[in-house]
């Protein structure tokens, strides 16, 4: 969902035909007893839906099966103090019925350290487990039904600011909010940062079998409460400090009629319902925007007491219909068509209350704006209540596909996806009116000025019109594979999100191209040898976006920095503020997270030890350009280019019955960032990031029965 939350995902995330249409609802455990995972790139709304428009992760857990089995593993690494054990038992339980399950618990101590708390994270304790059953009620008949839970618990998650000005340096009070600066193993704040998460998945899918198709429906609930706090102000001071509450509750039901398949028209037709309540509630624990340093947003904040929890209750309901049809016009053409519509509905309550905030200036502190005598409350609260929209949208697909021969493939392709529209969560500024006070006082004149109204809330719908064009072959008699695509993404309102003094707002770009060339392949140079890797190249850009966040620099010193355009066009001469609005034009500049190039190369070799054992040798290479994560494209947040190397020794038995493996991941100890971006409140050149873990070796066993 991005750094808003109320944003829809781009790539959605299904697991045993179940939409997790939450972030939190991802996080389960997506390496553990599975039967299979499927990435699939680009548009994917035909089959699966809403918010597949940069595509969709489909996993598919392992059922249980008619034959007692077990499985046992271990997993630790010293560094870091990280332990992982998983536990596998499947097996009938009748005639007709058989069961599995599956328990991961997994924890770390860390590799990072909180200088001011005297703590290490990340500090993690999870615990996951998934519970299924499988009746084959005739041979006609099978019903399975599957429980998820899943405990979730983080301290001390890394964030370092990297740069500023101002490190070292004491603020108004004397204490200094950036003790550390450092590139990935030290950060420093007052409070912790904390996250708890429980998941409830319940799945019922049910398969019937009729002579000229197979019918099959899902029923699904899925749930969770998350509960997050810590230094919203990236600082070793209390300028900043949220608690975040989010609780989500999802219904689903699918239909889907499917043809036997081989036929000269083969087809799927189905509908699709879900229901879902999101309601989050942030706190605003301790706030004086001054301690943070000088400023990089306007008005300093400040309240004596802790907040009132906001209100962001959510409700969504949505359907569609789709259908895909493939004409196998002969043994080596194929033509397929897709068609979906979608409606979906979304009904809200936002409300924040910031009664007694106040604003620090001239050495004192004041309940109204001195210069305008705006209420400081009313400028950060709100009430819009009874808010409703409503969306509805076509999507369609078409595809041909040729076997030029028995081992090559050509086809080609274009689709339409899109990502659902919605109301901005993080919002926190004024509601329909701001009423006017004595700013010593806070004594109310009776007089009022207009707000805003609840438009601000909304953003669009982002949509797109891919094209694709590739090929896919089987080179050497079957032992290589060589797989090329050539695509073009074409974006309208792009959705966006950005950093707008301490809240990540969304909204939307104009239009936004994506295109690039993909290739990959893999190859056994011998009965023991393989090797294979990948190469792409992107190219992705605004093709129109005004108005985009202004870098820091740029809002505080326009002259010398420039860029920031007021609404004439023209660069801004004097800082920015409420009064002097401006934004950057980002034609032809890049899109986030996407970098010109990207590779992986890996390779295994497998030695033979006599006749019941073997060492798999493996390593794998991972590259990746330069790219940014933040909106506002400071070259500050650049992420530089990054290779990073991982490799595995394994002693196994040749039937797979036992292993144990050395684990080395990041051996070059790369020190790389998972998102930059600009501190939240601190003006003068500083920088955060969220660092990715250093060099780990692990040791790992496990053992099948």
């Amino acid at each position: 969902s991005g750094t808003n939350q109320g944003f829809e995902q781009s790539v959605g995330m299904f697991i045993d035909g179940v939409y997790a249409g939450r972030g939190p609802l991802a996080a389960v455990p997506t390496t553990m007893d599975l039967e299979r995972v499927e990435i699939l790139k680009g548009p994917q709304g035909i089959l699966f839906g809403k918010n597949t428009i940069a595509g969709a992760i489909n996993i598919t857990t392992a059922k249980p099966g008619d034959e007692f089995e077990g499985m046992v593993e271990v997993m630790y690494s010293p560094d870091h103090g990280e332990e992982q054990y998983n536990l596998m038992l499947s097996g009938p339980l009748t005639d007709d019925l058989s069961g599995r399950l599956a328990v991961r618990h997994d924890a770390m101590d860390g590799w990072w350290d909180d200088v001011t708390n005297g703590v290490e994270g990340p500090d993690r304790d999870n615990w996951y487990a998934r519970g299924s059953l499988r009746w084959v009620a005739s041979d006609n008949l099978e019903i399975n039904a599957k429980y998820e839970y899943g405990d979730f618990q983080g301290d001390a998650s890394p964030t370092v600011v990297y740069q500023s000005d101002f490190a070292g340096e004491e603020n108004f009070a004397g204490t200094v909010p950036f003790p550390v600066i450092s590139d990935r193993n030290r950060g420093a704040g007052d409070a912790e940062n904390r996250a708890s998460t429980d998941t409830d998945v319940f799945a019922l899918t049910v398969d019937w079998h009729l002579d000229f198709a197979t019918f099959t429906s899902i029923s699904a609930y899925s749930s969770y409460d998350r509960m997050s706090t810590g230094d919203t102000d990236i600082a070793a001071v209390p300028a900043l400090h949220r608690t975040r509450w989010e609780d989500y509750e999802q219904y689903s039901q699918e239909l889907r009629l499917v043809s036997p398949g081989g036929q000269t028209f083969d087809w799927i037709a189905g509908a699709y319902y879900q229901h879902n309540e999101l309601d989050i509630s942030r706190r605003i624990e301790a706030i004086d925007f001054l301690l943070a340093g000088p400023l990089g947003v306007s008005g300093a904040l400040y309240a004596e007491e802790p907040g009132v929890p906001s209100v962001f209750d959510q409700d969504g309901d949505s359907w569609s219909v789709f259908s895909q049809g493939t004409w196998n016009a002969t043994d080596t053409l194929r033509l397929t068509l897709g068609l979906r519509y979608n409606e979906e509905t979304k009904d809200l309550d936002k409300v924040t209350v910031s009664d007694g905030l106040q604003i620090r200036a001239l050495g004192t502190t004041f309940l109204a704006n001195p210069r305008n005598g705006e209420l400081i409350a009313d400028v950060r609260q709100h009430s819009f209540t009874g808010l409703s929209r409503d969306e509805d949208k076509w999507t369609f697909s078409g595809n041909v596909q040729w076997d030029v021969g028995e081992d090559t493939m050509l086809y080609a392709s274009v689709s339409t996806g899109f990502k659902g529209g919605g109301y901005d969560e993080a919002y926190s500024g004024a509601g329909y009116e701001i009423r006017l006070a004595n700013p010593v006082t806070g004594e109310l004149t009776g007089d009022s000025v207009p707000g805003a109204d609840s438009s601000i809330l909304e953003y669009e719908p982002e949509e797109v019109l891919s094209y694709e064009v590739g090929a896919k072959m089987r080179l050497l008699d079957g032992a290589a594979e060589l797989n090329l695509a050539v695509f073009r993404m074409e974006y309208d309102d792009l959705q966006t999100s950005s950093l707008v003094g301490d809240v990540y707002r969304v909204g939307n770009a104009g239009e936004a191209i994506s295109q690039g060339v993909e290739l990959d392949g893999r190859i056994l140079l011998s009965d023991r040898l393989s090797v294979g890797g990948a190469v792409a190249y992107l190219d992705a850009y605004y093709d129109d976006f005004t108005g985009a966040t202004c870098t820091i620099p740029q809002a505080i010193a326009p002259l010398e920095n420039p860029g920031c355009l007021g609404p004439d066009g023209e660069n801004l001469t004097t800082p920015l503020t409420p009064d002097n609005p401006g934004g950057q034009d980002l034609e032809d500049e890049t899109l986030l997270f996407a970098p010109d190039w990207s590779a992986s190369l890996y390779a295994q070799y497998i030695i033979p030890l006599g006749s019941t054992m073997e060492l798999v040798n493996g390593v794998d290479i991972n590259y990746t350009d330069e790219f940014y994560s933040a909106l506002d494209l400071d070259p500050n947040t650049k992420h530089d280019d990054a290779t990073r190397i991982n490799a595995r020794i394994a002693l196994a038995s040749v039937d797979d019955t036992w292993m144990v493996a050395l684990v080395g991941k990041n051996l070059t100890d790369e020190k790389t960032y998972f998102w930059n971006n600009d501190v939240p409140l601190t003006g003068p050149n500083s920088y955060f990031g969220l660092p990715e873990r250093p060099r780990s070796i692990a040791l790992q066993a496990r053992y099948r029965f």
